[in-house]
């Protein structure tokens, strides 16, 4: 799922859909992983369980913040002085 929504915010940013909404839907899909990781038990989890939960949860979930952060960031306007 986390490989699907990065190359799905790929996609659209390919498309010409702008980078704000292809980072979001990256950041959300690693957001939606880590939740995933977190629930789902361990020898069901496949691809999606590298390290230990808890370390997976965190990377997963920092990253998809701070991507979905960035990429929310290019919408505020700052006044030229």
């Amino acid at each position: 799922m986390v490989a699907a929504g990065a190359a799905t915010g790929l996609g659209l940013i390919g498309l010409g859909l702008g980078h704000i909404t292809g980072g979001v839907v990256m950041g959300g899909s690693m957001l939606a992983g880590a939740g995933l990781r977190l629930v789902v038990p361990g020898r069901s989890t496949g691809a999606l369980a590298i390290r230990r939960r808890k370390t997976d949860v965190l990377t997963l979930a920092t990253f998809g913040f701070l991507l979905m952060a960035g990429s929310l960031a290019f919408l505020i306007e700052f006044h030229a002085t």
